[in-house]
């Protein structure tokens, strides 16, 4: 199948003296992160993943990510289709999974 991408929110709880940095740099040392931003809004971490499967990506979130201390809540979503990244339009097939009803 190739690689999975998911972004995933973090809520997380800012620690005396550093803030949200030190779960961030935890969060951004795992192998399957590719990028880790702060943010403003409704949650905290914007954390973008690769994995093998969506299983894969599924256990890191569970076993590695939800594990730290410090961090409340993860929302992933999945990656389906690109339209358009890196400022690149990507229309050209149509490579969408099939729908069986």
């Amino acid at each position: 199948m190739g690689e999975v991408h998911a972004v995933i929110e973090l809520k997380i709880t800012p620690q005396r003296d550093c803030g949200f940095g030190k779960i961030a740099e935890r969060v951004a040392k795992f192998e399957q992160v590719e990028a880790c931003f702060l943010m403003s809004g409704g949650y905290d971490l914007l954390v973008f993943v690769k994995g093998e499967s969506l299983q894969d990506v599924a256990h890191f979130v569970a076993a590695d990510l939800s594990t730290i201390d410090g961090v409340l809540s993860t929302a992933t979503h999945f990656m389906l289709k690109t339209y358009k990244a890196k400022g690149v339009l990507d229309v050209a097939g149509d490579d969408r999974l099939a729908v069986t009803p």
